[in-house]
């Protein structure tokens, strides 16, 4: 139990490789196709961003709802938060290399001509309150100040367990607590985050459910991350106690989050269709009909209807093998998701080539890296104080 995780020296290696690929497709494709590249920084970086606060969040839910049979996998999720530093200073780079390339609100007569803006220069004025440069690093700033500094606080109480067993229960009750703050704190921050950064790259559209969609598909698309984090782990001896219940409990999130995703997607698209609402069925009718209808119908299959029947029946759940597929399909849907909400909108038709696979690859790297460095961190790849852990290792439900 008290066992040490060790980075890989391979994995290491070939992360890094990745790594370098995307920074010198990002250098070379800058000044290639200028728009292109920061386009694909922009989703990207918020791909893997999302992952990282979601993990936080999943964890915290672990905190407040005092579930026992995933102690033992907490040090994942610890682990994922670590991308936000990089990812805060790549989100910086292309706001201020690309803020009046990407959003048009930012510099309305370079992105609209003067008739367009006849119409709707009114509307654009009346945001400039909220959809301000100044304004929007400044929030920019704020958000990422109080992840971290939540976040932080959780991680250090987790270390005092770790290191003091005689009060491990009192640093987990202080986790339980600062675990409700964290989730207050990054729900109503990742709400106008996913606004700034995602929706107002279309200043015009109006959408009640965007936000709300976004928060979900961070929770539950960051439990797929977690689970082939954890799949890895198993298949490298780290978690030798794994049982088909926990594969059980873990397919749940897949099961689960497939029915939200799509329980939000019906909202955000069809109601508004039904209702005939302009100022909302642009969006989709952009996307749908303009840019790629082939896409649009499959990240629908990809985040909904794929995961749904692999995790459907539970000898299907429980075989890890398929878990991790029903997780991969589940994440290359939140990806395709991505691209749908930046490219219809800067590039104006569909395009993926040496760029996006480049920092694809350069992403996901980064994204390793981090996480199992941070991993390797910890003296133990088990929470050995967790008063909870025990329930984990020997988590059993009937099947």
């Amino acid at each position: 139990m008290e066992r040490k995780f060790e980075f890989p020296k391979k994995l290491k290696t070939a992360s890094l490789v990745l790594i370098a690929i995307g920074l010198i497709v990002s250098i070379i494709g800058f000044f290639v196709d200028k728009e292109r590249t920061l386009s694909s920084l922009l989703y990207h970086n918020y791909f893997f961003l999302t992952l990282s606060l979601g993990a936080a969040f999943w964890m915290a839910i672990q905190y407040i709802t005092e579930a026992g049979w995933s102690a033992a996998f907490k040090r994942v999720p610890e682990a994922m938060f670590s991308y936000l530093i990089p990812g805060f200073a790549i989100m910086l780079i292309v706001f201020t290399l690309g803020i009046k390339i990407i959003y048009p609100w930012a510099d309305p007569q370079a992105h609209f001509d003067a008739y367009t803006l006849k119409f709707i220069g009114h509307h654009l004025h009346e945001k400039t309150g909220y959809l301000n440069i100044g304004f929007f690093f400044v929030r920019v700033i704020v958000y990422f100040i109080l992840w971290y500094l939540v976040m932080q606080v959780l991680i250090k109480y987790s270390k005092k367990e770790d290191e003091d067993k005689e009060n491990a229960m009192k640093w987990f009750r202080k986790s339980w607590y600062y675990s409700r703050v964290y989730i207050f704190v990054w729900s109503l921050t990742f709400i106008f985050a996913s606004i700034d950064w995602m929706m107002s790259i279309e200043p015009m559209w109006f959408s009640h459910i965007f936000p709300v969609k976004e928060i979900i598909s961070a929770f539950v698309h960051s439990a797929a991350a977690i689970i082939l984090v954890i799949i890895y782990l198993y298949k490298k001896g780290y978690y030798p106690f794994m049982n088909r219940s926990h594969w059980h409990d873990l397919s749940k999130y897949v099961f689960m989050g497939s029915i939200l995703f799509g329980y939000a997607w019906y909202f955000q698209y069809m109601l508004i269709w039904y209702g005939n609402i302009p100022e909302e069925t642009e969006y989709f009718y952009l996307r749908r009909f303009h840019f790629s209808e082939p896409l649009f119908i499959l990240s629908i299959i990809l985040n909904f209807a794929i995961p749904f029947a692999l995790t459907l029946w539970n000898k299907m759940a429980t075989n890890y093998k398929i878990l991790g597929t029903a997780a991969f399909v589940f994440l290359l849907g939140k990806y395709l998701e991505h691209y749908l909400m930046v490219y219809p909108d800067t590039m104006k038709h569909p395009v993926f080539g040496w760029i996006e696979l480049g920092m694809l690859l350069g992403f996901t790297g980064l994204f390793v890296y981090v996480t199992f460095s941070a991993l390797a961190k910890r003296k133990y790849i088990l929470p050995v104080n967790h008063p909870y852990l025990e329930e984990s290792l020997f988590h059993h439900i009937p099947h």
